[in-house]
């Protein structure tokens, strides 16, 4: 049993520190997996089954049942099932724990992209007079910590460029009505 143990632990240790110097040298991407054109999958998506099946979760399990069956031989553990029954629990906390870990970290992810909804509400700054009756000028607005021009129009009077304005709603092809504070 020992032989295997040995094997085991030499191959998961290997494929992790594989794993580990693809991804500093940029090489093992970010687990996300496109398959055709509109479907994507993301390591760790679906259901426990598959999470437990990440390649990852693989190499740390048979890592650590290796080292946990030749932990369990130096320290004089006599009955093979008792070795094997530590290998298996030493392979599957390890597999459980980078399992926990990736699905973590997937869930720090966030996108950076500005929903420009979010400007509807705002105060915004003229950023290039906005004429009377219905042509467009031009407005900025901090969106998620970001200032983005938006183009504009109102139906009130003119308003000037550096003039402090509220967005009120969003109108067809991305532009946006407001009135003057």
């Amino acid at each position: 049993m020992d032989l295997v143990y040995t094997i085991t632990a030499a191959v998961g240790c290997t494929a992790l520190l594989a794993q580990v110097a693809m991804q500093l040298l940029g090489l093992g991407g970010d687990d996300d997996h496109h398959i055709g054109h509109d479907v994507e999958a993301h390591e760790g998506d679906g259901n426990l089954f598959f999470g437990l099946l990440s390649f990852k979760t693989l190499s740390a399990f048979a890592a650590f049942f290796g080292l946990a069956g030749l932990a369990a031989t130096q320290a004089g553990v006599e009955s093979d099932a008792l070795r094997l029954t530590l290998a298996l629990g030493g392979g599957m906390v390890a597999g459980a724990m980078v399992m926990f870990l990736m699905r973590g970290l997937a869930k720090l992810q966030s996108s950076g992209t500005v929903d420009l909804d979010e400007a509807v509400g705002a105060t915004a700054r003229v950023y290039l007079a906005i004429p009377h009756g219905g042509s467009q000028g031009k407005i900025t607005v901090e969106l998620r910590g970001r200032e983005v021009e938006l183009l504009a129009q109102t139906e009130g009077p003119d308003i000037p460029t550096g003039a402090s304005v509220r967005v009120l709603r969003r109108l067809p092809g991305d532009c946006f009505e407001v009135s003057r504070i």
